[in-house]
């Protein structure tokens, strides 16, 4: 188990505290907002996880096999939701701009060698810049 992988599956009381007041406050706000528009299904299923939120901040070591289920839950979703990103990403922006490229701009690499060119080496026009520059970047 590497170094991420310990801090993601912690189950250190002080963190389940922290989790249960976080869930707590969010909870009981989506709660609120379920009773103010009466809403039941959103009333009562909030108002359940607020009452969990409470429970990891008042007996963290009961329900730290709740917290665990819950981050890989979490964890699965992120992941989940991270690579469908991506993938919509890739699919939808960056293919389209590179048919879009190659169709109307050429393409940005040559695909056969040029074998009377000595050289692919393409001059510096602009002028070098002082070593001091790469120190400090920003």
């Amino acid at each position: 188990m590497g170094n991420g992988e310990a801090n993601l599956n912690s189950t250190e009381t002080w963190k389940i505290r922290k989790f249960g007041i976080i869930a707590f406050i969010f909870f009981g706000i989506l709660c609120t907002l379920g009773l103010w528009f009466r809403k039941p299904v959103p009333t009562y299923l909030f108002g359940f996880l607020s009452f969990v939120g409470l429970g990891f901040m008042l007996n963290p070591l009961r329900l730290r096999p709740v917290y665990s289920g819950w981050m890989k839950i979490a964890h699965l979703i992120g992941r989940t939701v991270t690579i469908l990103l991506l993938a919509l990403a890739y699919y939808l922006v960056i293919t389209p701009s590179a048919l879009i490229k190659r169709v109307f701009g050429g393409r940005p690499l040559p695909f056969k060698p040029d074998k009377g060119a000595s050289s692919y080496w393409v001059a510096r026009t602009e002028p070098v810049q002082p070593k001091e520059r790469f120190l400090k970047r920003y």
